[in-house]
């Protein structure tokens, strides 16, 4: 008899009304779920394996495709550690989904499948009269369908159960147990041996109890039986088990709208602060370019924080969800629920908002070791994996695993003993912010004592602080963990801004000479205007009279001009010539290519005149083998004719004789027999 659990239990705290920001009445309600510490575990591992492509990733934005899909195996591994271990390590799993216990032991491993046993108990013990359909829509796994259907076996009152993709659990458990009748006749549930229909494995588990039927649907569609009697369903509400359903699905959207007036109620399984939690957050941002980033940066900043609920929800999850029935289940599942177009309020919150992590967050949690307490889950109130050593190993082993609390309620070390508090609360002296200091500086008393020593204490750790921030911001420490490809990117930029100074120190060098030379182009011009002007009206100027002078300089301004339009036109006079050599030199290439397509045409020509003369010898060579096999045809023909002539002669002939021997037959003598010779 233990008496510490009679006299002592572990005290179940109480539901609180819960704060609501928003008020959810959309019909598609999330409904979070744990991770247990197996899990964690295995989600940091997967992590681990992935650190380089990770951090490379992060950091050096390196999008090649072996990086891609690495991430992508990354993410595919977490979401199935989310739904159950058990898709992730194959060895692990049970060999006999049946046994008596395994439907505990399969919730006792994964928080989701906890959270789905106890949603499914909830809404099989609801109070609603008329019997529900419950769809259950996961990802297309055969190994998950086989979990699912296990785990609602072991559910209370389960009404019926039936599977759209693969062969039942207990079909294929029966193949093990013609092998191991004794394991099977012991632990084998009664519940589920006398509940299985005895007809066709199509028609499902057969529970008794409520009217309700649960079915495993696979998210694409893709039916391997019974798919008209789906089409005619109308379905009451759908659980979404994992992130691989896509809810705006054509499949889905039928499932969720045939035979109603308006949409069934979705809740959606989602692990607190996992990958689907991040992918349900992302949702609407899959095109974005940081789509994946955000994705990784989550996974591996979320580690310490996943499966984490909040304090306000752990009392309605331990009390395995009976909250929902009275809050929620009893409004939805109303008299004419197939009509209804509005929805019933969601009690629960809403799931918390992904922060967006920075590479030097990820690096930062990559460098941080994560720690779990490991439970391990192969105790003795699950069955084991059907072998006869877990058997023999669970009926020695016969004492239970103390919890926590009952390790240490005997030494009151829990949250609630109020001797546990800090140590400012015991003694009653507040912190020295608090306090103002004492009048009488000169005294020694036990608050600045006490007050000193808090500052030696805050002092110490702002210089340990202090001394790894300038560690972790060392040249040594930044070269090492910036890695040899980001300084030689820093090098090579380094490289390439000195050549960009540079070439734009020499673009404003030669701007500066081509605005020198305009200036000086400039007064050039200005120059030789002026001694134009100068020319024009030297005489003027000059006030010369001589006749003889006045011609001279006349003539001369003459003789400058017209060197300045002969220089012009004999200009004009080259360029034109240049133009017509060149035209000359077109007309001669293109009077050569003239001649040569002429040549080239007369070839064309001579060859079709062969090509002719060909075809026309053909014609008559086929018309003279045509003629001649109609002329052996007629022969062969006649040679036919004549040997069916024959061959009808000689059944003639041969009837006749046949006819002649048959009439004849009576004329001919017996021969005598001989005497018989005695014995």
């Amino acid at each position: 008899m233990n008496l510490l659990k009679i006299l002592d239990g572990t005290p179940e705290p109480h539901i609180i009304d819960l704060y609501l920001d928003r008020v959810n009445e959309s019909g598609d309600y999330h409904l979070a779920t744990p991770m247990y510490d197996f899990q964690k575990e295995l989600t940091d591992l997967i992590v681990s394996l992935h650190y380089s492509d990770i951090l490379k990733y992060c950091e050096t934005n390196d999008s090649s495709d072996l990086i891609i899909k690495s991430l992508e195996i990354c993410i595919n591994n977490c979401m199935l550690v989310s739904s159950h271990p058990y898709l992730l390590i194959n060895h692990y799993m049970p060999k006999n989904l049946v046994l008596k216990g395994m439907s505990n032991k399969i919730a006792e491993t994964s928080g989701k499948f906890s959270v789905l046993k106890d949603l499914i108990n909830v809404i099989v013990r609801n109070r609603s009269v008329e019997p529900k359909e419950i769809g259950i829509v996961m990802n297309n796994n055969t190994k998950l369908f086989d979990l699912v259907e296990a785990v609602l076996v072991g559910c209370t009152k389960l009404g019926q159960l039936k599977r759209y993709v693969g062969n039942y659990v207990k079909k294929e458990s029966s193949k093990v147990g013609k092998n191991n009748n004794n394991i099977n006749s012991t632990s084998n549930n009664n519940t589920i041996n006398t509940a299985v229909n005895n007809g066709s494995a199509s028609n499902g588990y057969k529970m008794g109890g409520s009217g309700s039927t649960f079915h495993l649907i696979p998210h694409d569609g893709a039916l391997t039986r019974d798919e008209a009697r789906l089409s005619q369903l109308s379905f009451d509400a759908l659980i979404v088990f994992d992130g691989y359903v896509d809810t705006k699905s054509v499949f889905f959207t039928k499932l969720r709208t045939q035979n109603r007036r308006g949409e069934a109620c979705i809740i959606r399984l989602v692990p607190m602060k996992t990958i689907e939690h991040v992918q349900l957050y992302y949702k609407d941002k899959k095109d974005d370019k940081d789509y994946l980033y955000n994705l990784i940066s989550a996974i591996v900043c979320l580690r310490d924080f996943i499966g984490n609920l909040p304090p306000d929800l752990v009392p309605i999850y331990n009390q395995n969800l009976n909250y929902l029935s009275e809050t929620f289940f009893n409004k939805l599942f109303q008299a004419n629920n197939k009509t209804i177009t509005s929805y019933p309020e969601w009690p629960l919150p809403d799931l918390p908002k992904i922060h967006k992590f920075s590479s030097a967050d990820v690096e930062r949690s990559l460098l941080t070791e994560v720690h779990y307490h490991y439970t391990p889950y192969d105790s003795n109130n699950g069955g084991g994996d059907g072998n006869k050593d877990d058997l023999d190993k669970s009926s020695t082993n016969k004492r239970r695993k103390e919890t926590y609390y009952e390790l240490k309620r005997l030494q009151l070390d829990y949250v609630t003993n109020p001797l546990k508090n800090e140590i400012n609360e015991l003694i009653g002296i507040q912190s020295h912010a608090a306090i103002p200091p004492p009048k009488n500086n000169h005294l020694l008393t036990h608050t600045i004592l006490f007050q000193l020593n808090t500052a030696y204490m805050e002092l110490k750790l702002a210089r340990e602080e202090e001394e790894c921030y300038r560690q972790f911001n060392s040249d040594h420490v930044q070269t090492n963990r910036l890695g040899r490809r980001a300084l030689e990117l820093k090098r090579v930029l380094s490289k390439v801004l000195d050549e960009l100074n540079h070439c734009e120190s020499r673009i404003t060098i030669f701007n500066k000479k081509i605005i020198k030379r305009t200036e000086e182009n400039e007064s050039t011009l200005g120059v030789i205007g002026e001694i134009t002007n100068k020319l024009e009206n030297f005489t003027e100027e000059n006030e010369i009279t001589n006749k003889k002078a006045l011609t001279y300089i006349s003539n001369q301004l003459k003789i400058w001009n017209l060197q300045q339009e002969l220089s012009q036109s004999l200009d004009k006079i080259n360029l034109k010539a240049e133009e017509r050599k060149y035209m000359e030199k077109e007309i001669d290439n293109a009077k050569l290519a003239i001649e040569d397509s002429k040549l080239q045409i007369q070839k064309v020509e001579q060859d079709i005149k062969n090509t002719k003369t060909k075809y026309d010898n053909i014609e008559v060579e086929v018309e003279v083998e045509h003629k001649k096999f109609k002329k052996q045809k007629t022969d062969l023909m006649e040679r036919l004719q004549e040997v069916k002539d024959s061959n009808q002669s000689l059944k003639n002939r041969l009837s006749y004789n046949v006819r002649f021997l048959r009439d004849t037959a009576h004329l001919k003598k017996r021969k005598g027999r001989g005497l018989t010779p005695g014995k």
